[in-house]
């Protein structure tokens, strides 16, 4: 009879510094130790050899992992999607979903780890084992992670909470820490678990400069709760080309056909990477952040086509079909500032894609967890939160300040992106083009 659970926790943190023993980023397999408790063998693929070519000084699974993720990321948003209205913000991290459940894997066997394998698209690696899945992990951290450019922060930190009257399996804790740096912190949750869920929401609160608070919310750790994981991500950069504070302007932002909002609209006239695709009715534009490799790129509907009849077909091979064709040119662009800021439970989102068993008290299978194996655990729920700022100076988490003028250049020979309507946005590493955050736009005043 089951009688525990596991609460797992996505949330965004700005900070945090792992020292461990070995140097993950140039270690070989053979030099780490990372045997999982289960291993799921992959079917053998049979449609042989990719013929896509592998970025420079990429590792190719790195590469099919990053591909998985996009995948899974572009899944996850349209089951976000069918479930709000379409005038509803959206904004959420992938990576950090994906990165989540990666540690979940670690203790998960039988038919619990083969969906999360297939839900999280992790068995479209070309490895044989599921064992690797952490090491290429690792690897894609260290590409992720590494600094980017004195203005740029990209930061990404984990933590295991777990109930002070139990012991963790060792191998689980040491995969955990060595590959994602998720240190264990003891919580009694049996006798206390609303202090429990306190503690953890004020070191997110701490962590996040009083940006992030109340994750976890009223009643959701209870005497059963065991283990909590939380994963974060954390972003902050500068526009490569900034936005002249002196060109924001005031206008309407067309939330829908009967409604609009007043925004503050920034302009530049600059060169960016760009295209309209008139058969797919859509603009695409993708602006740098300082360093290059990160960018956000915006995916704004024509005049005549909904938001919601782009999100229907859109896939990852569509997206990069795109971006493959986008070229550099003079682009006279109007961005509103902007602030999303979403929170939700992923439980139904996950168990529709397929996830089921992990949720369920009689199918889940989470041995390698604890050390004792025969104690039933199985994830109660999980929660996401993101949050998403931009103005003229780029992207962060913090305030904005309001400024209004007018008065703007014409080039009669520039393309014209206009984003006074709902538009997609991606924020991705751009030369393995790995979604670090993904999201809609759709009422820009509803802050």
């Amino acid at each position: 009879m089951r009688f525990a659970d596991c609460l797992l926790v996505l949330v965004f943190l700005p900070f945090l510094s792992v020292a461990i023993a070995i140097d993950i980023c140039s270690a070989k397999p053979k030099d780490l130790s990372l045997e999982p408790y289960c291993v799921y063998r992959s079917p053998e693929f049979s449609d042989g050899p990719s013929l896509e070519a592998v970025p420079n000084f990429t590792n190719p699974r790195v590469w099919e992992l990053s591909k998985a993720n996009g995948r899974f990321g572009l899944s996850l948003y349209k089951q976000l999607a069918l479930g709000r209205s379409p005038e509803s913000n959206i904004f959420m991290s992938p990576i950090s979903v994906s990165t989540a459940f990666a540690m979940t894997k670690l203790g998960a066997c039988n038919e619990t780890l083969k969906q999360i394998m297939k839900v999280f698209e992790f068995d479209t690696i070309k490895e044989k084992t599921s064992d690797q899945v952490h090491f290429f992990f690792a690897k894609l951290n260290c590409r992720l992670y590494r600094k980017k450019d004195e203005t740029t922060e990209l930061i990404s930190a984990n933590r295991l909470f777990g109930d002070k009257s139990l012991t963790f399996n060792e191998t689980y804790q040491n995969i955990s820490e060595t590959v994602y740096g998720a240190k264990l912190l003891p919580l009694n949750f049996k006798e206390n678990p609303e202090n429990a869920r306190v503690t953890i929401n004020n070191w997110i609160s701490n962590k996040t400069e009083n940006r992030i608070q109340d994750t976890l919310p009223a009643g959701s750790l209870d005497p059963t709760t065991v283990l909590v994981l939380v994963n974060t991500i954390y972003f902050k950069g500068q526009w490569k080309h900034k936005f002249d504070k002196d060109q924001v302007f005031n206008t309407d932002f067309h939330v829908s056909e009967s409604r609009t909002c007043s925004v503050n609209m920034m302009y530049q006239q600059t060169k960016f990477r760009y295209k309209y695709f008139p058969d797919d009715h859509v603009q695409l534009l993708e602006m740098p952040y300082r360093g290059d490799d990160i960018t956000m790129v915006i995916i704004l509907p024509s005049r005549d086509t909904t938001l919601s009849q782009v999100e229907e077909t859109l896939d990852l091979a569509k997206l990069n079909s795109w971006l493959d064709q986008m070229k550099e040119t003079t682009v006279s662009v109007e961005v509103p500032r902007f602030k999303v800021e979403h929170s939700f439970s992923l439980k139904e989102k996950l168990k529709e894609m397929g996830l089921t068993d992990l949720f369920s008290s009689d199918k889940a299978s989470l041995p390698g967890m604890l050390e004792d194996s025969n104690f039933g655990l199985y994830i109660s729920d999980a929660f996401h939160k993101a949050f998403l700022e931009v103005n003229e100076e780029g992207s962060e988490a913090a305030a904005a300040t309001a400024v209004v003028a007018v008065g703007r250049s014409f080039n009669p020979y520039r393309e014209v992106f206009t984003a006074d309507r709902p538009f997609l946005l991606l924020i991705r590493e751009s030369i393995i083009n790995t979604l670090l955050f993904t999201g809609r736009v759709a009422d820009p005043c509803n802050q």
